[in-house]
This record gives structure tokens, sequence and C-alpha cells, in this order.
């Protein structure tokens, strides 16, 4: 049999497994913390020391990065990883088919092959397949693609949303990006949705209060948890956020295919986040309302999207292959 070795390569965590040339299912998946592993090709080592598939049976793989992949060297958002596709190309054998996706690409692949109970609405507004869609994902960064449908795979078109303009509705957020910028000059989405950006809405709350708090994300987790005030208002905020910038991205293009909202944080805090401002964020769009309250939002509860969207792109890399189609 063969096989695409994928992985979702983030900022913390490298997630890596095989799946079958033609099928989804997603097998011998380990997560790997990046920190513990100089290079990319060391953390590849391990990752095929304990999977009982050769080398010698992979055919294709499939990588999602957490940054641009449109360049020579590849680098990443989060993670001082770097290497070049001659590189990969040295280390698997240039009989590889190989493949580099934005990871929110991959996430986006993984629409055509989500199952219903992958994911959990919010909000209202039906789903039309054959239009765009958003997906958007806090984690350790905030990543932006939109999906256009297509009849053999869905074109993807990644980009670095996470880095466009924050900007304010309410005094309390004014207040935000004033301390923000008085520490960053430029203040982008991702300095408030990413979890980097969670810590730095509570230590702007705190300031406001006059306290010099400041807490890890997981912390404010806890907090939250906890029932504390201020971690509260801190996550409030943070979907709040969240609802604004996705209404941005419904205007720009109008995604009635839906937004999907993937990440490491949304998921987490399920109940909370249904139950906050997000919606009513992401619609306050003056006369532009009617237009974004139509359009659904779904939070992704899939483990592994990434990796089911780079099995997906890897089946279609081998068929297109053998077809005799460009693929790159």
């Amino acid at each position: 049999m063969s096989y695409a070795l994928i992985a979702d390569l983030g900022g913390t965590n490298a997630r890596f497994a095989l799946a079958p040339i033609g099928d989804t299912l997603v097998q011998e998946i380990r997560v790997l913390p990046c920190k513990e592993y100089d290079t990319l090709f060391l953390a590849l080592d391990k990752y095929l020391s304990q999977t009982s598939v050769s080398i010698e049976s992979i055919s294709a793989v499939v990588l999602a990065i957490a940054g641009p992949v449109n360049q020579t060297l590849i680098r990443f958002s989060n993670n001082p990883w770097q290497f070049t596709r001659e590189d990969l190309a040295h280390y698997f054998g240039a009989d590889k088919k190989l493949a580099l996706l934005n990871d929110f690409d991959a996430i986006g692949h993984s629409l055509d092959v989500l199952k219903q109970d992958d994911l959990v609405a919010v909000g209202d507004g039906q789903v039309d397949a054959s239009q765009p869609a958003w997906v958007v994902g806090a984690g350790t960064g905030l990543g932006v693609a939109c999906v256009i449908p297509q009849a053999e795979i869905s074109y993807v078109l990644p980009g670095e949303g996470g880095h466009v303009d924050l900007t304010s509705c309410t005094e309390q957020e004014d207040y935000i990006l004033g301390y923000l910028r008085e520490r960053h000059h430029r203040v982008s989405a991702e300095r408030v949705l990413s979890g980097m950006g969670m810590e730095n809405i509570y230590a702007a709350l705190a300031h406001k209060e006059g306290r010099l708090d400041r807490l890890t994300a997981p912390e404010i987790g806890e907090a939250f948890s906890a029932k504390e005030p201020l971690a509260m208002a801190c996550m409030e905020q943070f979907f709040v956020y969240l609802g604004r910038i996705i209404g941005d991205l419904i205007l720009s293009v109008e995604s009635r295919g839906g937004v999907y909202i993937a990440g490491g944080i949304v998921p987490r805090y399920l109940t909370a986040f249904i139950e906050s401002g997000f919606r009513q964020a992401l619609e306050e769009k003056g006369r532009m309302r009617h237009l974004v309250s139509a359009i659904p939002t779904f939070v992704v509860m899939a483990e592994h999207p990434g990796l089911i969207g780079c099995a997906k792109y890897a089946s279609y890399l081998v068929k297109a292959s053998n077809n005799g189609d460009s693929n790159e």
C-alpha cells in the first residue's frame, strides 16, 4: 500500500501522520513539541522511527506550514525552523510528490471531507456549498484562508490575514489599542487574536484598572474557569474581536459557503464562545448588517483538520500526477 506522509507544522507543535493514498483516514498521529527539535528533519527522524511504514512506502509528502510557503527558504511565523524544497527532496527522495500548504490552506481543504458532527453551528444562516467560504482560527497565531469550491478539490486562497490592522469600536477597545500601540507601534489583529493576543488583552485590561497583572494564556484559561472577573472580561473581548474580524472578512468576500472557525482556542471554550457577543460583533456592520447576518458560522471540532486537509490534497496530488496534470 502507498501512503502519504502528512504534517501540520505550527509554532508550538508539529503533528505528523500517515494516510493511505486515496483516503483521508489519518493514521499514526504523533504530536512533537517543536522546541525539542532544532530542525524539521530531526523531528521527521523521530516520527519515522516510531511508525510502521518505511520511507519507501511513502509516495507523497504534504506539509502544512504556519507561515508563507511561496518563498525559496521556508520560514515559520512563530517557530525558528527553516528549510527549502530541495532539502525536502533530498531527505525523502526525488521520486516523492511534494507539496507545501499554508496551515489554513490545509484546513480549507478539510472542508471537502469534514462530517456534520465535526461542526458546531453558532448563529443562523444557511450554507450554499457552491459559494466561497472562510476558514479562520486563533492559536499560536491568527490564520485566515478563503475557500473556493471546485469539482476535484477546492481552490484555497491562502494569505496572512492575521496581520491586518486592528481597529476599535468601543471605548474599551480604544484603550486596548492605545496600550498595544505604545508597545508595538503597529498593532495587527494577531496581537489580540492568538495565545499571545489573549495575554495582551488581559494585560491591557489590568493596566486600565491600575493593576500590573500579567498572566500566560493557560493561566488566563484557569482564571476564566474559576470565574475571575478580569479573565472573564478578557475572554469576552477576545471573542468580540474575533467577531469583528470575521465580519470584515465577510464584507471583503461574501462567503455564503460559511465561515469555519478552527485553531486551538475557540473549541476549548466552546460554551463560553456560543454565549459570548461574537455574533453580535460580527453582525455590527451598519448598512451591511443584512449581508453579514445571513452568513452561517461554525466551530470546527475535528481534532486534526489540518492533517485531514493534507491527506485530501495528497490524494489529489497523486491522482493529478498519474493523469499527467500539473499540480504545483
